[in-house]
């Protein structure tokens, strides 16, 4: 009995781990998932990171440059005192100095302005390619994830197909031993049933490579476990496919038309930088200094009027010796080989170039949302007329399988009919998830 209640236990903890590895995933969840798991939005978010951090530079562009040094050296032979400016001879000199300086530009031609406001728009334009990425991972996740589930029901459809051929089978082979048909008939009934079990198998393999293709946007190693959720699968004609501008005006929000009209004002911004170094540039500058040397030394008088010399303390001789300055840098451009000048024509090339890109991505879009609509109208139309196919053709199979069973039909006939039935199948189910997945594209212009 205790053998038994751990055998027991041991299993219902293995089906209870299985249960929990398979979860069953939605779209919706497969597309949150991929938002924060994806590596390649992962990547460009990275991308957008870097130029919020340019952005953070070009804004401190504006504040003084600081820096300060220090120094110590020792000298032996006929050695320079720099705090006298005098050689000694054969004598070892310790020296140290410090300083500390700055300097802020006052005027460059607005160079800072615009750099700062050109980072802005390049962390804008990465933004949005950020949101072009989810947007691409998204569609592809949902055509993976539309393939599942179409294979999904290929599968059961196949399979239904090989148990009537069995059942079919067993019926010719009493008709064989009743000498009614020949074995002929059965040899032809076994060859289409081994034909579905070949369809069985190739559909299998096409949902094992559709949830390994989803699970790699998902960045998740186990597709073995991966499980999807069939929606609601009763469709209904998408009504704004009657509406074309509807679409056309909502797509003008897509990002990558937002790239294109941010890349322009990149380029302005480009071409206002390059016509920064006509100008003249004003800096002002200031530092604070001081150095020791302990070759050098401080002269007292004593009361009798005569002088002595005696070691001149560190922290005094670096009072003593402390300088500072203060000064205006002015540089006015003259002529440098017309480089402005190529650079300012470059940026203006530039500019055109940005304005053409916008142009052509507009022109795509249109394309695309135009073919969007025309793909959708007429997989809805091409799955209408796979319902009246297979309609017909199960009806046809119905009918050829009576007469067979009566001796009225051959075994020909009746291959013929169950291999109509099966492509009107594969044709209804291709359309379906054809169908549904231009409404997906159409909703993502939607957006």
């Amino acid at each position: 009995m205790k053998f038994r209640l751990l055998f027991f236990t041991a299993v219902f903890q293995t089906v209870t781990v299985a249960s929990a590895q398979e979860k069953h995933w939605t779209l919706e969840e497969c597309i949150a998932y991929a938002y924060e798991h994806n590596i390649e939005i992962k990547q460009q978010e990275l991308t957008a990171e870097s130029k919020r951090l340019a952005v953070a530079e070009s804004k401190w562009s504006y504040t003084p440059s600081v820096s300060a040094s220090a120094g110590y050296s020792l000298s032996t032979g006929r050695v320079l005192d720099e705090t006298t400016y005098e050689f000694l001879e054969n004598e070892t000199v310790a020296g140290s100095n410090a300083s500390l300086g700055a300097s802020v530009p006052l005027f460059g031609g607005l160079r800072n302005h615009y750099n700062l406001r050109r980072a802005k728009l390049d962390l804008r334009s990465s933004l949005l390619a950020v949101e072009k990425m989810r947007n691409d991972v998204r569609m592809n996740v949902t055509a993976s994830y539309l393939e599942i589930l179409c294979a999904e029901e290929t599968i059961r459809d196949a399979e239904q197909v090989v148990e009537e051929l069995k059942v079919q089978e067993e019926k010719t082979a009493k008709k064989v031993e009743a000498r009614k048909v020949t074995m002929a008939d059965l040899l032809q009934i076994r060859a289409q049933r081994a034909d579905a079990e070949n369809d069985v198998l190739t559909a299998r393999n096409t949902y094992d490579i559709a949830r390994l293709n989803l699970c790699q946007l998902l960045e998740i190693d186990d597709y073995a476990s991966f499980r999807a959720v069939a929606p609601d699968t009763e469709l209904a004609r998408y009504g704004v496919t009657d509406a074309p501008a509807a679409v056309l005006d909502a797509a003008q929000g897509l990002p990558e038309l937002e790239a294109a009209r941010v890349g322009i004002d990149l380029a302005r911004r480009d071409l206002q930088i390059a016509r920064s170094a006509y100008y003249p540039t004003l800096s002002l500058s200031a530092g604070y200094g001081s150095s020791y040397s302990d070759a050098r030394q401080k002269m007292f008088r004593n009361p009798d009027g005569t002088y002595r010399y005696e070691a001149y303390p560190f922290f005094d001789q670096f009072r003593d010796n402390a300088s500072s300055y203060v000064s205006l840098s002015l540089n006015i451009p003259i002529f440098n080989k017309f480089t402005t000048r190529k650079n300012v024509q470059r940026q203006k090339l530039a500019l055109r170039q940005a304005e053409y890109a916008l142009r052509t991505v507009e022109k795509q879009v249109v394309r695309e949302v135009t073919q969007a609509l025309i793909d959708a109208r007429t997989a809805w139309e091409k799955y209408l007329g796979a319902q009246k196919y297979v309609a017909s053709a199960e009806e046809a199979a119905r009918q050829v399988e009576r007469k067979y069973d009566l001796g009225a039909a051959t075994v020909t006939d009746y291959n013929a009919a169950v291999s109509a039935q099966v492509r009107a199948r594969s044709q209804l189910l291709q359309a379906k998830y054809e169908y549904v997945f231009k409404t997906k594209i159409i909703d993502y212009y939607m957006q």
